[in-house]
């Protein structure tokens, strides 16, 4: 298994940058091809909530959604011009514009990519969560969250957080191709249930799989999950955090808070991560 082709939504917001450049080191380290997916607003969607009797008022939405799906599709186009000429004669670089839904956008594209690349959540709160969203629940795909800039190394060291859930599971699966080419592989675990793949046995299948895996230790088992997480990721000196995204319901997440939701938010390294 390895990483063919990425796929980055541009939705024009901040973060969308380091997303592209992260894509980018990806594809140069396993000589793969990246397609940049720039999401632009359908300016007619606004007249979904105008009635024939607001012509007037209707022309003038109508102009200023013009203007701003405009907008949007200029500053993808930008990110896009800025890291190809960045890049040179790097990997190659597809771009292609989607106007309308963003969910089936990414829907479809992903569907054909072996990993999707967006910005971590934290990073703008005007950008909307579509497309994460979209990523992880409606491709079946890894998807790997950028919270900022990162090293060109950033995969060297992975963290994998692991419960032994089929979440968990599937994202080992996605990062396998980063897992084999690592340097050093830690798993951390806090609570793996009695019917559940044990973190020892993840180290033996890592191992089979020629990742150079141990198990590090839970310094505070008192310390609440995300927080011992990302603590765990900081003592190995891990770039790149592996794990399972919303074992729970997603609502119950964002409504009472979860682990998945915290890290999207906090996580101050890549998490690749499938629900």
């Amino acid at each position: 298994m390895t990483i063919q082709h990425l796929l980055v939504p541009l939705t024009g917001h901040a973060g969308d940058a380091a997303a592209l450049d992260a894509a980018l080191r990806v594809a140069q380290r396993f000589d793969a091809s990246v397609e940049v997916l720039s999401l632009r607003p359908d300016p007619q969607r606004v007249l979904a909530y105008t009635g024939a009797e607001m012509a007037v008022a209707t022309s003038m939405l109508l102009e200023g959604a013009e203007k701003a799906s405009n907008e949007v599709a200029a500053r993808n186009r930008a990110v896009y011009e800025a890291a190809k000429a960045e890049t040179g004669a790097g990997p190659e670089v597809e771009f292609r514009e989607d106007t309308g839904s963003e969910t089936a956008a990414v829907a479809r594209r992903g569907a054909v990519a072996d990993l999707i690349v967006t910005p971590g959540p934290g990073q703008d709160p005007n950008a909307s969560r579509t497309v994460l969203e979209a990523a992880l629940f409606e491709t079946g795909r890894g998807v790997l969250i950028v919270p900022g800039p990162v090293a060109e190394d950033f995969a060297e060291r992975i963290l994998v957080a692991w419960d032994g859930g089929k979440e968990a599971s599937r994202s080992v699966a996605a990062a396998l191709p980063f897992l084999e080419a690592a340097t050093a592989v830690s798993v951390y675990t806090r609570d793996e249930g009695e019917d559940r793949c044990t973190a020892a046995e993840l180290v033996r299948y890592l191992s089979r799989h020629g990742a150079p895996a141990n198990r590090i230790a839970d310094a505070d088992p008192k310390q609440p999950v995300d927080a011992a997480i990302l603590a765990a990721a900081q003592r190995a000196d891990a770039g790149l955090i592996v794990m399972g995204g919303y074992s729970h319901s997603r609502f119950r997440e964002m409504i009472l808070g979860g682990v998945t939701e915290h890290m999207l938010f906090h996580a101050d390294r890549p998490v690749l991560m499938e629900h």
